[in-house]
């Protein structure tokens, strides 16, 4: 049998401000196990608390697939004497509690006889649409949108994801040419070479980069966003 494993630091990343700022470390919220040894855990709720915080990160980041839907089901399924009480007090405070009810009412359509609607349908045709783990279209319109909602102008935003991808920061041109790790004056040069290199070689890459300045158009990112808000989640970042 395969088996993925993950290792992480924290239990959300850093970058996902709001959801990392509730969680941090996440030492805050183990217990004592109840077996005598020196486990620790979190309490069932927080436990359903952070699986669907995951769930909700990855949803609006690049799209989230079947598989962890259904892990929040199995656990909802194996845990029947949750504190909701809690659980929706908590979700509140991370701004995830219609999410929450949404994708509890996409349960019921799944896996009960509950009655679908137009956020049901939503959610399903998205996650049915995200493979496993999202996909690249997904994080490109994702991260347009955050700096859109951050201030930034969406011909910018463009602009710069353009100039970053064409002239690669000095650590990723040194990775790819090491010579800049011994003479990095050179970066310049270099950027033009990579150029010939993608022209002559990677041709697909160029594609690529084009599919992506298309996809992040000023329509099509606030289609995005409208999509996460009207099933309850925005990126709720304090700059």
């Amino acid at each position: 049998m395969n088996r993925h494993i993950e290792l992480h630091k924290r239990l959300i990343p850093s970058y996902n401000k709001d959801y990392y700022e509730y969680f941090g470390y996440g030492w805050q919220l183990a217990i004592e196990s109840e077996n005598g040894t020196t486990e620790f855990k979190m309490s069932d709720e927080d436990q359903m608390i952070f699986l669907f915080t995951h769930f909700a990160k990855h949803y609006r980041n690049s799209g989230i697939g079947i598989r962890h839907i259904v892990d929040l089901w199995v656990y909802q399924q194996n845990k029947t004497k949750l504190n909701e009480d809690y659980i929706e007090r908590e979700l509140k405070k991370l701004q995830l509690n219609d999410f929450y009810v949404n994708i509890l009412k996409t349960l019921e359509v799944w896996f009960g006889d509950g009655q679908d609607n137009d956020k049901t349908d939503l959610i399903t045709q998205i996650i049915f649409n995200s493979g496993v783990y999202g996909t690249h279209e997904t994080r490109v319109l994702s991260n347009a949108y955050k700096k859109t909602i951050s201030g930034e102008n969406v011909k910018n935003v463009r602009i710069t994801a353009f100039l970053k991808t064409a002239f690669l920061p000095y650590k990723f041109m040194a990775d790819k040419y090491p010579v800049l790790k011994k003479i990095p004056i050179l970066l310049p040069i270099m950027w033009v070479v990579r150029f010939f290199d993608i022209l002559i070689f990677k041709r697909d890459k160029i594609k690529t980069q084009i599919n992506d300045f298309e996809t992040s158009s000023a329509e099509r990112i606030t289609d995005y966003g409208q999509a996460l808000n009207y099933v309850g989640l925005d990126f709720n970042f304090k700059e």
